[in-house]
């Protein structure tokens, strides 16, 4: 083989992949949902960087009454990024499920609905609550 065409068919393998890898994603625009990733407990907007950290319900547990009275569920300890991304995967009322993103059990799509919009702001919120009154 001449020297650098190992690179190059290294570089169309990867190509392809990345093709494929496009050709089989759900056919939804960025943001028409929400990912919830259940490895590092984001909630983000579609498949964006766009994300909130679950672990903000933690340091904010007094400002997650609005999830709780959306999800007729409390949102519970030790470990309570946890018991919120189960409580947003499956709601109580049953009004949706959490759809696994191309079969994989990591990342799963929430609807864009009047629940997840309020975890989304409530979350949006204790970020707020935690960080941008630092220093005042």
């Amino acid at each position: 083989m001449m020297p650098g065409c190992t690179k190059r068919m290294a570089a169309l393998g990867i190509a392809a992949a990345i093709g494929l890898a496009g050709c089989s994603s759900p056919n939804l625009k960025n943001e028409e949902f929400y990912t919830l990733d259940t490895r590092y407990l984001l909630l983000c907007r579609g498949t964006s960087n766009r994300c909130q950290e679950l672990s903000l319900v933690a340091s904010a547990i007094s400002l997650v009454d609005p999830i709780e009275e959306a999800y007729g569920r409390k949102v519970q300890g030790p470990n309570y990024p946890l018991s919120l991304a189960r409580i947003l995967l499956n709601p109580a009322d049953g009004s949706y499920q959490g759809q696994p993103l191309d079969g994989n059990t990591r990342y799963y799509t929430l609807p864009i609905n009047d629940k997840t919009n309020i975890a989304w702001d409530t979350l949006d919120e204790m970020h707020a609550w935690i960080y941008e009154d630092v220093g005042d």
